[in-house]
């Protein structure tokens, strides 16, 4: 079940491949460009300039390429791969000067544009790490300090983009707000659940108005007192930017996307399935326990979004795997198989996607003096599911669209 539960994953992040997405939203119809069902009209390919930014930038440019042949443009992400446009490489999850180098050339690419042209924004997941240009007084150290503070806080994604975006010059808007384009829209693969599309990155392009709510996320989750006094201050100081024409975007990717397809994989090879949410929130433990508890017998049970961890240890993991050693405690000497797998093939600080447990998990752990729960304790997921090679490593996979949860009972 591991190998047809792996397939299914597989086939999730095909479907979501950021290439293909694009290529499909992109047609040049005449003397129109069209954009994931946005006319330009008396537009033509030359007019065209691609800005993307995230783990799928490069990808999502080959699309574009694709479709409109030669390109100008930039491209931002956190590896090399073959792409159409110059690309800057920033680092991800933890942003570094490659980040602010990589915001700094964002923000003086899109400066330089003329009104005339049609700007095609290509926006996917890890953005908001991998392109950073905080406000004046906040450095990358306080940064690094803010993001930790509301992660180890279990702060939901949507959260924490308020808060990011209220101490940056390029989230919330920004990166749109310096340019002088009047056409301008955005094609997003979305990895954000429970916020709206605007969030995928901190939203550069159209996340207009985004920080507007920080004050109030750091009040309700008490973290002004565990802030760098810089981001508490730049909170406070946040002011609206000048209001602008309605920004297009349409979403070509997301979680509800591949929980289909995945769905559909198993359908392909006989077996059952039923998708019972594509906007898996929560704490990643609670939320593995309630969907092992509730998987129907006899088919694989989907789940798929993004969920958060509240830090207490000083371990090594991340939310997928947090969730699996959860349910290897959980569906000891079962026969159910739970897989946790992020669509982007990394999960954390941690070479994994994610990892895959069943009935049989806990007790090699015991043979193999490796304590579970103590692991759990201390968030130290990596490092357990690891010793019994219950972790999957895949790599980058070029899209990002959450994750993915497959519970069989099979």
């Amino acid at each position: 079940m591991t190998t047809i539960l792996l397939a299914a994953y597989e086939a999730a992040v095909a479907a979501c491949d950021p290439e293909a997405a694009v290529r499909r939203a992109l047609a040049v119809d005449g003397d129109d460009i069209v954009v994931g069902g946005h006319r330009f009209r008396d537009a033509s390919v030359d007019d065209v300039v691609i800005v993307a930014l995230g783990k799928a930038a490069p990808a999502m440019v080959r699309g574009a390429a694709g479709v409109f042949g030669t390109l100008r443009g930039v491209a931002v992400s956190n590896h090399t791969e073959e792409c159409p446009v110059p690309l800057s490489l920033g680092a991800h999850p933890v942003p570094d000067s490659s980040s602010l180098a990589c915001g700094a050339h964002l923000l003086e690419f899109v400066r330089g544009l003329a009104p005339g042209d049609l700007v095609v924004y290509l926006i996917s997941g890890g953005g908001s790490a991998i392109a950073v240009a905080p406000v004046d007084g906040v450095d990358l150290t306080d940064l690094a300090a803010m993001n930790d503070v509301m992660m180890g806080a279990g702060v939901p994604i949507g959260e924490m983009n308020e808060v990011r975006a209220a101490v940056s010059k390029l989230k919330g808007g920004g990166l749109s707000n310096v340019c002088p384009a009047r056409r301008v829209v955005t094609l997003i693969l979305s990895d954000v659940v429970g916020a709206e599309p605007t969030h995928v990155a901190s939203g550069p392009s159209i996340g207009a108005g985004m920080g507007s709510e920080a004050s109030a996320v750091m009040d309700r989750h008490g973290l002004s007192s565990r802030m760098p006094v810089a981001i508490a201050d730049a909170v406070q100081r946040w002011s609206p930017p000048e209001e602008r024409m309605p920004h297009l975007f349409t979403v070509i990717g997301s979680s509800s996307v591949a929980a289909n397809a995945a769905a559909s994989y198993l359908a392909s090879v006989g077996i059952a399935s039923t998708i019972v949410t594509s906007e898996l929130m929560g704490e990643a433990r609670t939320e593995a326990v309630d969907l092992v508890r509730g998987c129907a017998p006899g088919r694989v049970t989907i789940a798929a979004g993004e969920t958060t961890v509240t830090v207490h240890g000083d371990g090594i993991g991340g939310r997928n795997q947090e969730a699996a050693l959860t349910a290897a405690i959980e569906i000891s000497d079962t026969n159910i198989v739970f897989a946790a797998l992020g669509t982007d093939g990394i999960d954390g600080p941690t070479p994994a996607a994610g990892a895959i447990v069943d009935g049989a998990t806990a007790q090699k752990a015991r043979a193999l003096g490796v304590d579970l729960e103590a692991a759990l304790e201390n968030n130290d997921s990596y490092t357990a599911l690891t010793a019994v090679e219950a972790t999957v490593v895949r790599g980058d996979t070029g899209t990002n669209v959450g994750d993915l949860w497959l519970v069989s009972a099979i």
